[in-house]
């Protein structure tokens, strides 16, 4: 099939976080199965403006002004884009509800004909996060995005009990570079992630105030405020900024377990990939992270409980050997269950259905 993907991120994107990752992956593995697939995205400048990445077509426009940093972007000449490479298109596929890109990308599949996925990635909520304004862009055209999706996708069961018509559930792949090996036991903590109050970063402050010989790495894009706040801890806080994917791979491999505090959570990948590398988590139990997390056999605590939090983490850094066995685990299962083909093949079949209900031939 002809299908065209439209997302604001997409890699080498990598602050972007799990929206770009997944979205590059999935088109991966759905142009190994003979797929022909073009991405529409956001981010000139990052990359090149057309090129041939892994199989996938990858367009990318020069967005407004300032919409990149208030995570709507807008890309003004998408519209035109779209319209024209749907006349030759199969599907449609949007990646995030929440932007300008994505309203446009249903504009022009609604004025084609064309049926389109909307695969939400986590942000239909609004995580405490910026409520008003998510509100008045859904009222006037968020919404919108959500009603022309011939068909939504979540990453979890509790993803899908978020949004308002059903969903079917299609968990993200997993994967992660040849790291190197584990080194000797310790008592290094990492958080990967960004300073935003769902990731709930900030609760490790109290964490490392319990544990006074743990040490922790921050791996993500966060702000001077969130540095701030970490100061007293002098060196036992590292701060890492965003790697690229064998940097990150190295980080969990160097790592003795990390630490997955957020809400609200989707899917998340890192504590499957920190697994791929031999080092277990610890990981939320709320929504679809700790679903799955607790699924494939990896250590989950009650949502912002502190007390929990700290007992597990000590009791892990205290047995090397439950910590390895719980990664062990967790990485069978991700192999099994959690591959990126499985994901690939889940999706086609949803455009094999998509395209014979609109009468479409693959």
């Amino acid at each position: 099939m002809r299908v065209i993907h439209v997302t604001p991120f997409y890699e080498p994107v990598w602050e972007a976080g799990g929206t770009a990752r997944a979205a590059a992956a999935l088109c991966r593995a759905l142009a190994a199965r003979g797929h022909s697939v073009t991405v529409v995205t956001a981010g000139a400048g990052r990359g090149p403006a057309e090129e041939e990445r892994d199989g996938v077509r990858v367009l990318r426009l020069r967005s407004a002004p300032l919409s990149d940093r208030v995570l709507m972007p807008w890309a003004p000449r998408a519209g035109r884009l779209l319209r024209k490479l749907s006349r030759d298109a199969d599907l449609g596929h949007v990646h995030g509800h929440r932007s300008f890109l994505a309203l446009a990308a249903a504009r022009a599949f609604g004025s084609a004909g064309l049926p389109f996925v909307l695969e939400p990635h986590g942000t239909y909520p609004d995580h405490g996060q910026l409520a008003w304004a998510k509100r008045v862009f859904d009222t006037l055209a968020g919404g919108r995005v959500l009603r022309l999706a011939s068909v939504l996708v979540a990453k979890s069961e509790a993803e899908a009990r978020d949004l308002p018509r059903h969903a079917e559930v299609v968990p993200n792949g997993v994967e992660s570079p040849a790291a190197p090996p584990k080194g000797a036991a310790g008592s290094r903590l990492l958080f990967v992630g960004n300073d935003r109050p769902q990731k709930r970063g900030l609760r490790l402050r109290r964490l490392l105030e319990a544990l006074p010989e743990a040490r922790l790495d921050v791996v993500g894009p966060v702000g001077s405020s969130f540095r701030a706040a970490f100061a007293g801890f002098g060196p036992r806080v590292a701060f890492r900024g965003v790697l690229a994917p064998r940097a990150l791979a190295a980080a969990y491999a160097a790592a003795d377990l990390l630490v997955h505090p957020a809400v609200g959570e989707a899917f998340g990948l890192v504590a499957f990939e920190a697994a791929l590398c031999a080092t277990a988590g610890v990981v939320s139990a709320d929504h679809g992270c700790g679903e799955w997390y607790a699924r494939a056999g990896g250590a989950t605590v009650p949502a912002d409980d502190d007390a929990a939090l700290e007992w597990t983490v000590a009791a892990r850094l205290r047995d090397p050997e439950a910590r390895a066995a719980e990664a062990r685990a967790v990485a069978a299962f991700a192999a099994r269950e959690l591959t990126w083909a499985t994901a690939g093949h889940r999706v086609e079949a949803l455009y094999t259905q998509l395209s014979a209900a609109a009468g479409r031939a693959p």
